[in-house]
């Protein structure tokens, strides 16, 4: 084989390789996680959030929705924007790790407007859906 062509399938290999890695970033949060948070008390309740595979989620608190926004993720960091309903007016980037059916978030930069948000996702989620 001459090394041009050891060139190119090694270039479609790396490719393949990271275009599944993507895949599975982009799905590996897909569903509906639950959390319960008992202080402080203006968090107080059962969380959810739902990660949709086209990169929007959806959070409720008892039942009752209360933000939407839209998220970027890697098979180890997420990103979330545009959210709304909340009074979150910025951008929070985080680890995230999932063993089994739980899922941990680790904050590596949150918008000041955002601690709410920071402080739900310092809990444990477990997968529901």
């Amino acid at each position: 084989m001459n090394s041009s062509r050891c060139l190119v399938l090694l270039v479609a290999a790396v490719a393949a390789l990271a275009l599944s890695s993507f895949a599975v970033a982009a799905t590996g949060l897909s569903g509906t996680y639950r959390t319960t948070i008992k202080s402080p008390a203006q968090l107080k309740g059962t969380w959810s959030i739902a990660f949709a595979k086209g990169g929007t989620y959806a959070v409720a608190v008892n039942g009752q929705p209360v933000a939407r926004g839209t998220y970027r993720s890697t098979a180890a960091t997420i990103t979330f924007t545009r959210e709304r309903g909340s009074g979150c007016a910025g951008v929070g980037t985080y680890g995230w790790k999932k063993s089994g059916k739980v899922v941990t978030f680790t904050r590596k930069r949150e918008a000041s407007s955002c601690q709410a948000r920071a402080t739900v996702l310092a809990h444990r989620f477990t997968q529901v859906g």
